[in-house]
Formats: structure tokens, sequence, C-alpha cells
């Protein structure tokens, strides 16, 4: 079993152990998995370099280092693993309790940060702001209300005004959770 296996399993045994049960046999399961995720892997490395104007910058001249190169290959490398791994390994129980599900929901959702970069966008350049119908797509998408979006936009800074409606943004944070639980 290579190393992409060995660290789905330990995954699994963590993360899913009811699942992990029920696999029939653990050990020819993982190591397929892991052949199947460094080839994956691989691949896509390869992807990465070829296209680097898309994914990577091609720094390779007469005055790249070897150094630059394995650290460019490298982090080809690292984004492949994360992608594919991503896609077969990591995986989460559905039964864990409610509390844990959205710890891990905070972890790997979309957070305020955003909505701030979104909101001095429109500030920088306000012919950005979308029509109405948009607006009323992100406030739905966001579960906040309309004048909470245009309010955001109006502030001075927004950042501060976040902060003053944390209620509001914790009270959306809840009915995403939830929208994505069912």
């Amino acid at each position: 079993m290579n190393k992409y296996g060995a660290r789905a399993r330990e995954h699994w045994r963590t993360h899913a152990p009811q699942r992990y049960e029920q696999i029939e046999n653990p050990e020819r399961f993982f190591t397929e998995l892991g052949r199947e995720a460094q080839g994956q892997i691989t691949d896509l490395a390869r992807q990465i370099e070829t296209n680097r104007p898309l994914m990577l910058a091609k720094t390779r001249s007469s005055r790249e280092t070897y150094l630059q190169e394995v650290a460019r290959r490298m982090t080809a490398l690292r984004i492949a693993e994360e992608v594919v791994m991503n896609q077969l390994a990591w995986i989460h129980d559905p039964a864990l309790p409610l509390s844990e599900a959205r710890e891990e929901w905070n972890q790997t959702t979309a957070n305020d940060e955003n909505l701030i970069m979104w909101a001095e966008r429109m500030q920088d350049s306000p012919d950005l702001m979308p029509a109405t119908i948009d607006l009323e797509q992100k406030a739905k998408d966001w579960a906040v209300p309309v004048w909470f979006l245009e309010g955001l936009v109006e502030a001075e800074i927004p950042r501060r005004y976040l902060e003053e409606h944390q209620s509001v943004l914790a009270e959306a944070a809840t009915i995403r959770f939830l929208r994505e639980v069912r």
C-alpha cells in the first residue's frame, strides 16, 4: 500500500469508522485506492506543469535555479495531491454529531471575509454593483437580507459594519449550515 492509500485508511478510521468497518477487505480497498490516487496525482501534476500559464507561472529560464525548478514542481505535486485526495479519499461520516458537523462546516465554507472583499470591490467600482435580481440572489445564497448587503456596500468600513451586525451573520450562517445538512 502506498502513502496515499495509508493516509486514506487512517482518515477513514478516524472520520468514518462505521463506513470503514463495512469494507470487506480494507487492505485491498486502500491499496487500490492508493494506486488510483497515485496515477491521478501524477497525471494532474504533469497537466499543471504543462499548463503553467494557467496554473503556475512559468519561471523556467536560464536564470531559474535548480531549487526554483524543484519548488515549482513540488507546488504542482502538492496541488495535484490536494485535488485528487479531496475527490478520492477524504470523506466525512454522515453520522457526525451536529456540533462536529457544524465545526467542520465552519472550517470549509466561505467565511465573512468574502463578504468584506465583495463589498470593498463594489465600493472601488460602483459600476460593478449587481442588478437587483443578482443582489437578491447573493442575499439568498448568503441567507442575509438585501438591506444587509446594501448597508455593507454603503458602510465606510465594511469590516466594522459586519462586526456591528454579528447577530445577522450568525443567524445567516446557521441557515446556510442547515440548508447543507438536509
